[in-house]
């Protein structure tokens, strides 16, 4: 709505969000989001990998980093940069930490800021580890909104599981009710649990040479999924 609407929040003097941070659980859905969130913009999209950003060659980060946000504003168009695990690359600076560290955390902040003198442009970034992220990414003007992305509802996995479902030829039987049963079975699932669900389901009707997926495919397939889901706790 932000990069929809620039012309008008400017006619109405609003200060426009250059920043937005996901946090949350890996698997629960923020790099999925900030997907859509580009493809609905119509903005350019720039999808960075905090971890593969950082160099073992000093300097290069941060010329790295100037040379995107450079040509997200000669773009002319809006943009959106997303930076997955940004903790990589702005964690927490301390007396501890090395000195090419503290200058990449130090360039990201000064292009941050300069993204305020265009409003076509907006920041997103995810994080599983919140705590370790450098205080100064939260003034104003940087990532002034959080999201949260928390453990889905039994409600939220029915959702999830329909919507995915249309991805999918099933039978008759897997329908909305059956889908709520599973739902109410899956309490700590994770959305990318879920679609392991389906995928899992698939194979296993595959490879039973089945064209659509059975309600004994997906029994199996939750059996699976759920030890897995078991194990990593």
């Amino acid at each position: 709505t932000k990069l929809r609407k620039r012309e008008k929040l400017r006619e109405i003097g609003a200060k426009p969000v250059k920043g937005v941070l996901f946090t949350g659980l890996p698997g629960t859905g923020k790099t999925h989001l900030a997907r859509i969130i580009a493809k609905e913009s119509g903005a350019n999209f720039y999808h960075i990998d905090g971890p593969s950003i950082v160099s073992k060659y000093v300097g290069d980060s941060e010329k790295t980093l100037r040379g995107i946000f450079t040509h997200a504003r000669q773009s002319g168009k809006p943009s959106i940069i997303f930076f997955d695990e940004i903790d990589s690359i702005a964690a927490n600076r301390t007396e501890d930490t090395h000195e090419s560290s503290d200058r990449l955390v130090a360039q990201f902040l000064t292009l941050m800021d300069g993204f305020d003198k265009d409003d076509n442009n907006i920041v997103l970034a995810t994080t599983n580890r919140e705590d370790v992220l450098d205080p100064a990414l939260r003034r104003p003007g940087r990532f002034d909104w959080t999201i949260e992305f928390t453990i889905p509802t039994a409600e939220d996995r029915r959702s999830i599981l329909i919507l995915q479902a249309k991805r999918y030829k099933c039978v008759d039987e897997i329908s909305p009710k059956f889908l709520g049963e599973v739902a109410k079975e899956t309490k700590n699932w994770l959305p990318v649990d879920l679609g392991a669900l389906w995928d899992e389901a698939a194979l296993i009707a595959v490879g039973e040479g089945r064209n659509k997926i059975h309600v004994e495919d997906m029994v199996i397939a939750f059996e699976q999924i759920d030890s897995r889901v078991r194990n990593k706790k």
